[in-house]
């Protein structure tokens, strides 16, 4: 793939970030100790993810959990003759003491098919229309800079065109840039984890936030003394 550059990249070091990752995924079924979703996005196993429950105009409460398990479920057809992945997995909630337990029945008692009763065992199966956000913060390595956009090391691989909000540590300041990907490579592995390296363009970045990101790209290509 030919990469089109509007700005010249310079080599950095020590420049890391975060990212915010959001997943849409289904929800299968859920208790009050984890939930089963399907995705078209890969949930890796490990990963911590905060979950935004909603029905309708109500929220749910903040939940935290855990990737235990997952699996490619199946295929299905996305274009002519093309199709995408589904992902099946096993979220395990953390931190459910009893007052987030009671908010949680409280909002399952208005979105599970099956009339719950005050005792309440098992899982619940969800209306198959509802949605879930899983929202998880991944770390990454910046590699290259510019003013347009920079090259990234990170163990997730997001789809070309996706966006995403970041959170960038320049020399004591951070900016918080949104950013468009416009390309994703695998590089290989590192402490078991593949490691992908990923283009992206800034698409929204604040008046301060370009004037720190101007200074520091200045500091890099200034002569040395």
């Amino acid at each position: 793939m030919q990469e089109r550059r509007r700005a010249p990249r310079y080599p950095v070091q020590d420049v890391r970030g975060r990212l915010l990752l959001t997943t849409s995924a289904t929800i299968i079924n859920m208790s009050l100790t984890g939930m089963a979703v399907e995705s078209a996005t890969n949930p890796r196993v490990g990963r911590t993810y905060t979950v935004a429950l909603t029905h309708g105009d109500r929220s749910g409460p903040a939940l935290t959990g855990t990737v235990v398990w997952c699996h490619l479920k199946a295929t299905r057809p996305s274009k002519p003759g093309d199709s995408a992945a589904v992902y099946e997995a096993g979220i395990q909630f953390a931190g459910m003491l009893s007052e987030k337990a009671t908010e949680l029945v409280a909002f399952l008692r208005t979105t599970a098919i099956l009339t719950m009763h005050d005792r309440l065992t098992g899982r619940f199966f969800v209306d198959p229309s509802e949605r879930v956000d899983l929202n998880a913060e991944c770390e990454f390595v910046v590699k290259t800079l510019s003013a347009t956009g920079m090259l990234i090391e990170t163990d997730i691989s997001p789809a070309p065109g996706s966006a995403f909000e970041m959170r960038v540590a320049l020399a004591g300041t951070e900016i918080r840039p949104r950013v468009r990907v416009a390309y994703v490579r695998d590089v290989g592995e590192q402490d078991k984890r593949r490691i992908s390296a990923v283009g992206v363009e800034f698409v929204s970045l604040s008046d301060a936030d370009r004037a720190a990101l101007d200074a520091f790209i200045g500091r890099q290509i200034a002569p040395s003394a």
